[in-house]
C-alpha cells in the first residue's frame, strides 16, 4: 500500500492547491458508484452461499456519487478560477482549457479505444452511434442504441459541457456579486426547466435521456460554483465559517442529506424541490469538512486509503462500466471478469495503471504547457 501511494504521490500538488479532504469525497462518490453497479454481482456471490438480500435500493446510490462529483467539480474549479484571478489579475482561458483537456481526454479516450476495438470484435453490444456521441461528449443527448457499456459517458458529457462555459462566464461577469447572482438565477432556472419539462414532456424525450442532460443535472455543480463564489467574499466567508464550524451544524447536514437519500416514494413536486436541496447540501457538506479540518469526519477523509480511492476516482469511474455490469448487461465472454472479486480486482487494476501510464504524465504535460501561457 505505502509503495503504490509512493507512486501515485498522494499529497503532491504541482502548485501547492492540494486538499486531501476532496480526494476523500472522492472516494465516497466512486465507492457509491462501485456498489451502485456491482449490486447484481454483490447479490450473485451472496446467493451461492445462501444468502439473499434486495440490493434495489442501492441501484439508486449511483446517482447520488455522481452528484457529489457534480457539486465537488463546481465547487473545486469555480475555487480555482478565483485564485487564479486573485494571484495573475485575471484568468488564462487558454490554460484552463489545455489544463483540462490534458487531464480527461487522454484517458477517456483511452477507454473509448478499448471499448471500440472490443466492440469491433463482436465482445461488447456498442453501436458506432452510441460510441461517437460518447466521444464528443454528447452522450446525454443522443438517441442512438444505448449500452450499458458507455452508459456513464452522460456523467462526463455533463462534466464537460460545465467545463467548457463556466469559465468563459466567469471571465465576462467579472464582478463577483454579478457571479453570484447569475449562477443562483441560472441554477434556479435549470430547477424550473427540469419540473417543467418533466410534467408537460416538453422536449418528449425519453426517461434514459432526460435525467442525463445538461440542462436538466447543470444545478448540480452550479450550487458548488454559488457556495464557492459566496466562500470568496469576505462577509459570506465570515458567515459560513461561523455557521458551519458550530459543532452540529456538520452532523445534521450528513444526517439530513442520508433522510433526503433515503426517503420512500414522494410525489413529483416534492421530489423535485428535494433534488434542489440536495444539491445545494451536496457543497456545503464538502465545504464543511474543509473548514472543520480537525473533526473526525475530516480525519477519515484524509486516511491513506481514501485518499488513494479518490486519487484513482477518474480512472476507476471509467473502467469499472465494464467489469461492475447488472445481470441483463452481462455478456458471456466476461463472465468470470464480471464476477466478485474478480470484477473489483480488474477494475482497480486497470484504473491504476490508466492513472500511472496515462492520466499521470498527461496531467503534467497540460502543467508545463499551460505555465508556458501565463
Amino acid at each position: 500500500m505505502s509503495n503504490l501511494i509512493n507512486r501515485l504521490n498522494i499529497g503532491a500538488s504541482r502548485d501547492g492547491t492540494y486538499l486531501p479532504t476532496l480526494d476523500g469525497w472522492r472516494a465516497i462518490a466512486i465507492t457509491l458508484v462501485i456498489f451502485a453497479h456491482g449490486s447484481d454481482s454483490i447479490s450473485n456471490a451472496l446467493n451461492t452461499v445462501g444468502i439473499y438480500f434486495d440490493f434495489s435500493r442501492i441501484k439508486e446510490a449511483g446517482l447520488f456519487g455522481v452528484q457529489i462529483f457534480f457539486g465537488l467539480s463546481g465547487l473545486l474549479i469555480t475555487s480555482r478560477l478565483i485564485a487564479s484571478e486573485k494571484k495573475y489579475g485575471s484568468i488564462s482561458l487558454k490554460s484552463f482549457y489545455i489544463r483540462r483537456a490534458f487531464r480527461i481526454l487522454p484517458a477517456a479516450l483511452s477507454f473509448l479505444a478499448v471499448v471500440g476495438i472490443l466492440a469491433l470484435s463482436g465482445i461488447l453490444p456498442i453501436s458506432f452511434g452510441r460510441w461517437l456521441s460518447s466521444l464528443f461528449f454528447l452522450a446525454n443527448y443522443t438517441t442512438a442504441t444505448g449500452s450499458w457499456y458507455l452508459g456513464h459517458f452522460w456523467s462526463l458529457a455533463v462534466e464537460e459541457h460545465f467545463y467548457m462555459m463556466w469559465p468563459a462566464v466567469f471571465l465576462v461577469l467579472g464582478v463577483s456579486n454579478r457571479r453570484i447572482t447569475v449562477a443562483i438565477v441560472i441554477a434556479l432556472l435549470l430547477a424550473f426547466w427540469r419540473a417543467l419539462d418533466y410534467k408537460f414532456q416538453i422536449t418528449g424525450a425519453t426517461p434514459a435521456v432526460f435525467w442525463g442532460r445538461t440542462d436538466i443535472q447543470g444545478d448540480n455543480i452550479l450550487w458548488g460554483v454559488v457556495v464557492a463564489l459566496l466562500y470568496a467574499d469576505p462577509i459570506w466567508k465570515a458567515r459560513l465559517n461561523k455557521l458551519l464550524m458550530l459543532p452540529a451544524v456538520l452532523p445534521s447536514l450528513i444526517i439530513l442529506m442520508i433522510i433526503l437519500e433515503t426517503l420512500p416514494g414522494l410525489g413529483w413536486k416534492l421530489a423535485f424541490i428535494l433534488l434542489t436541496i440536495k444539491a445545494i447540501l451536496i457543497p456545503l457538506m464538502i465545504l464543511g469538512t474543509l473548514i472543520n479540518s480537525f473533526r473526525m469526519l475530516s480525519y477519515i477523509l484524509e486516511t491513506p486509503i481514501f485518499r488513494l480511492i479518490g486519487r484513482l476516482s477518474y480512472s476507476i469511474y471509467l473502467w469499472q462500466q465494464i467489469f461492475l455490469v447488472w445481470n441483463e448487461s452481462s455478456i458471456p465472454n466476461f463472465e468470470i471478469l464480471q464476477s466478485l472479486p474478480f470484477n473489483l480486482i480488474a477494475v482497480f487494476t486497470c484504473a491504476t495503471i490508466s492513472y500511472l501510464y496515462i492520466e499521470k504524465p498527461f496531467i503534467s504535460i497540460g502543467h508545463r504547457i499551460a505555465a508556458k501561457i501565463i
